[in-house]
């Protein structure tokens, strides 16, 4: 095992491995699968009101308009609603809510999975999928039920932290009679939201490592996350400063990767942008030309046609992303496989052998007569 680097240390070795693994040689059919996995796993380059005045600052009241009757209405009135005309869609409408959070919970099922296909496909320089959903979906399914726990804890963590303050508030009288407790207010105010950040900030951690020391001991050792963290935990406690040293370190790589890859999407995004408007336009008047018009048949194509080009359009964005993706789990790898011997020993193979030496004396020379 070589010293433990530090991540600034780490920098130079991933740059490294993302050039080797991308651009020597340069390979059309790995960057095209890198991409798929990109998009799979997300990874890549993060109201004045009527009312009393507040301090010295007076809120405009919003106009009141009236009614024909004369009776006044209130303007953020709720509107009404027909619900004659909305009942017989309710089952519809619950169908489709209940299909999006289907699929939005099977894309974070499939991300998970393919994270662990992410740090295979660059800790070995390969990229299959062949055997890869058998071989990574215990691992993925373990960690896609924490990433929900954690996922709800973290929005009822939210919602506990701004709720009991309002609550407590409310049920003061402080909000009632705002202008009387503006030092309360705005004291109290400051504390919960520090407290907010405080909660938010762990919980961005606590993602951040499962995600970049944690998936890499569960691909390793074929086990849980909860095994994993166990064994990251005294890791962590023994280097607190590297540690945070990495975080640090990924946000300021994380805001550079981002500007980069911006600026490359926007210019690569205008050439196509404007390549699709020319094709648009021989399209429109080509058609127009021939008699066409907008029908069933027409529109259904267009409608296909488009979403294919945002198909398209996605995956240009996983293509333009996979440098940055591969670099920073480069970079990820490097820094615990400096720690944990497992992948260190696949980063840093030890130097081969010197072959053994031969039991053959070597020849005597013969005394010369003379």
């Amino acid at each position: 095992m070589p010293k433990r680097l530090s991540a600034v240390d780490c920098v130079s070795p991933a740059m490294a491995q993302t050039k080797k693994q991308l651009f020597s040689p340069f390979r059309w059919g790995r960057w095209l699968r890198l991409a798929l996995i990109c998009l799979l796993t997300g990874e890549g380059a993060g109201g004045g009101g009527g009312g009393p005045p507040i301090g010295n600052f007076n809120l405009p009241s919003l106009p009141t308009p009236h009614g024909k009757d004369g009776t006044t209405t209130a303007l953020l009135a709720i509107p009404h609603v027909d619900w004659g005309t909305i009942l017989p869609w309710l089952p519809w409408i619950a169908v489709g809510v209940v299909l999006l959070f289907a699929l939005f919970f099977l894309w974070i099922y499939i991300a998970s999975v393919f994270r662990f296909v992410l740090f295979d496909s660059v800790l070995h320089d390969r990229c299959t999928f062949k055997g890869s959903w058998t071989q990574w979906e215990p691992c993925g399914r373990s960690y896609f039920f924490w990433s929900i726990v954690l996922f709800l804890a973290t929005g009822l963590g939210t919602g506990l932290i701004i709720g009991i303050p309002a609550l407590i508030a409310w049920r003061a009288g402080l909000l009632e009679h705002p202008d009387d407790h503006v030092a309360l207010l705005i004291l109290g105010g400051l504390v919960f939201f520090l407290i907010l950040v405080v909660f938010v900030v762990a919980a961005a951690v606590t993602a951040l490592f499962a995600k970049d020391f944690c998936v890499p001991i569960m691909a390793m050792e074929k086990i849980g996350i909860m095994d994993a963290w166990r064994r990251f935990v005294p890791m962590l406690a023994g280097e607190k400063m590297a540690f945070t040293g990495y975080v640090l370190m990924k946000i300021v790589l994380t805001i550079a990767a981002a500007i980069i890859v911006g600026i490359a999407t926007v210019l690569i995004f205008l050439f196509l942008l404007i390549a699709l408007a020319i094709a648009g336009a021989i399209i429109f008047f080509g058609g127009k030309a021939i008699g066409l018009t907008f029908n069933v048949a027409t529109i259904s194509i267009l409608v296909v046609l488009g979403g294919v080009i945002f198909a398209g359009l996605l995956y240009v964005v996983g293509l333009i992303n996979t440098p940055a993706m591969v670099f920073f789990q480069a970079y990820t790898q490097y820094f615990i496989g400096s720690r944990y011997p497992p992948v260190g020993e696949i980063l840093f193979p030890p130097p081969p052998e010197p072959p053994p030496p031969t039991l053959d004396a070597p020849p005597v020379p013969e005394p010369s007569i003379g």
